[in-house]
């Protein structure tokens, strides 16, 4: 019964027009915002974010835009059509980079409708390979997830288990491959970030210069004409004096748009670990 009873639900959410889907979000937000710990997981959320980088910014407006994004993102992933057909401004760096012939380290965060970003890249023509956890590539995978990685890999795109290790990356851009690689994971590399000392993942910056490939920054952005992806110049490893100052680089050109747009950001205080708890 309860899988049946799932079932209903998804196909109800596949279904809503798409004209009344901000009435849908506009009633998920209210429910949601009359919950005592949703307002305080929110305000603790953004003022991650803002307290220090941006004093001046209003905490509580932004933790409210957080919910109500949080809720149009989980009812956006079940119309694909609204994500993966995203204009993206700056698609010539990656084909520079790509026509290289080292393959490219897609460097993004947990911003925006990233899987739209990836869908909308498939969507061009270019063949993304993704480095995910590995629950998430399992057909017991929760059916929201199952769909999120239906829209990243939308046009073609690869889930890749991060049980391939690093060799098994260095292999793909060996290849030629554009591999998309997170940074805010908790690791152990200690960074500046939104004027916080944070422990961030070293992965993609030094698989990148391991394998001598270029680093090209995705963030999800927005203007009048409504949501974009940027794709950044490509950075080369050789050109920083070690892969850290790179990574550095790399947190720099994401941390603009998470102060800008902040309530895009996915669950910040689960994305990066801290440098107290390190030493402990």
């Amino acid at each position: 019964m309860k899988a049946k009873a799932l079932d209903l639900v998804v196909w109800l959410r596949r279904h809503v027009p798409r004209p009344l889907l901000p009435l849908l979000v506009a009633m998920r937000f209210k429910v949601a915002w009359a919950t005592k710990g949703v307002r305080a997981d929110a305000r603790t959320q953004m003022s991650f974010l803002l307290e220090r980088a941006r004093p001046d910014a209003d905490i509580e407006r932004a933790a409210r835009a957080y919910v109500r994004g949080q809720m149009w993102r989980g009812e956006a992933r079940w119309h694909p059509e609204m994500l993966t057909n995203r204009r993206i401004v700056g698609l010539e760096h990656l084909q520079a980079a790509r026509d290289l012939g080292r393959g490219v380290m897609l460097n993004f965060m947990h911003h925006g409708a990233y899987e739209g970003a990836f869908g909308s890249l498939g969507r061009r023509g270019v063949q993304l390979h993704m480095v995910v956890y590995p629950y998430m590539t399992r057909p017991d995978a929760p059916r929201w997830l199952r769909q999120h990685m239906s829209v990243a890999c939308a046009g073609g795109g690869q889930a890749i288990s991060a049980e391939i290790g690093t060799q098994g990356i260095i292999e793909l851009l060996n290849q030629g491959k554009v591999v998309a690689l997170a940074s805010d994971v908790p690791g152990r590399t200690p960074l500046r970030f939104v004027d916080r000392e944070v422990m961030g993942s070293f992965g993609a910056a030094r698989i990148a210069a391991d394998a001598g490939s270029p680093v090209v920054v995705l963030t999800s952005e927005s203007d009048e004409r409504g949501p974009f992806v940027r794709l950044h110049e490509r950075l080369e490893p050789k050109d920083f004096a070690s892969p850290k100052d790179l990574l550095q680089e790399m947190v720099t050109r994401h941390e603009r748009v998470h102060l800008q747009w902040p309530e895009h950001t996915d669950l910040p205080l689960s994305r990066w670990g801290s440098v107290e708890a390190a030493g402990d």
